[in-house]
């Protein structure tokens, strides 16, 4: 069994910072999976990707991270557009792999299954309820509140949220997506509509600010940790909610689950890719910041 099995489909993503621009891996599947086992957890990842761009896989596989690969007819395709500073993107679609199915999910047993759909198509309810049955699951709303037209990215309300969200136990949103999820625009309020629907643990990431995370009727502030630079915020969500299960595997305080989770994703932010730092940078962050735990 392994610590954390990650579902998401790998991505090519075209980023564009400015006027400078690069093509890279990208996606839940990397950015999470990575970070997860940089940090010591013992990661899977189920994924799909066309054939052609299986060498996506190829820094997941440099460590030996267990990939069950399928293939797909094409691989998600993300252009993310930073026009002035890495707190705002403009992302359109360029192509979009197969959903998952059942058979994809059948054989594999976690403590924590990672759902990160980067399209409301990707994962089916069905796939909810089967892997709820399981493990743990930890939801990243992101991609059942996209709707793709005419290749641009839009956002919606997730229409089967009711049964969706009964199978999850920790739910991890931004504050935009908390919003449209929930139908409240205070952040508080938010996060109890949404605990409501099942999920034990909301946790609702809103950048700089920091990030809320309510659990039993007790709210949570975590503060962000300013980086040292700000080089590219694509994958920040993905690292944050890494660190994030991999302290709450290990620690029962959801607050310090929280500042950890925060320190990862700073030190990500100030490199392009994946987290590729390590659990004794992050607390050697924490120290520095005097955020002892």
């Amino acid at each position: 069994m392994f610590d954390v099995c990650v579902i998401g489909h790998i991505t090519r993503d075209k980023i564009r910072i400015k006027n400078q621009e690069k093509e890279m891996q990208g996606g839940v599947a990397y950015y999470a999976t990575m970070a997860l086992k940089n940090l010591g957890s013992d990661v899977s990842l189920i994924t799909k990707a066309a054939e052609k761009d299986r060498y996506l896989l190829n820094d997941l596989i440099e460590k030996d991270i267990t990939i069950f690969y399928k293939e797909s007819q094409k691989t998600t395709f993300f252009e993310n557009i930073y026009p002035e500073s890495v707190d705002f993107r403009v992302q359109q679609v360029r192509s979009i792999a197969d959903p998952f199915s059942i058979e994809d999910i059948l054989d594999i047993h976690a403590k924590i299954f990672h759902l990160g759909p980067l399209t409301e198509q990707d994962i089916p309810l069905k796939i909810l309820k089967l892997v709820s049955k399981k493990g743990k699951i930890s939801l990243d709303a992101q991609g059942f509140l996209r709707k793709i037209e005419n290749c641009e990215v839009k956002s919606a309300d997730w229409e089967e949220k009711t049964e969706g969200l009964a199978c999850v136990d920790i739910l991890k949103t931004d504050e935009n997506e908390a919003k449209i999820l929930s139908g409240k625009e205070d952040l508080k309020k938010a996060a109890v509509e949404l605990s409501g629907y099942g999920p034990e643990e909301i946790i609702i990431t809103c950048g700089y600010k920091g990030s809320l995370i309510y659990s039993k009727g007790r709210f949570y502030r975590i503060p962000s940790i300013p980086p040292e630079k700000e080089v590219d915020s694509t994958g920040c969500g993905d690292t944050y909610i890494a660190g994030y299960i991999h302290k709450r595997l290990i620690s029962e305080d959801i607050y310090e689950s929280g500042i950890f989770a925060a320190a990862v994703a700073s030190l990500k932010l100030e490199d392009s890719g994946a987290f590729r730092g390590s659990e004794e940078d992050v607390r050697n962050l924490l120290k520095y910041h005097q955020m002892l735990m």
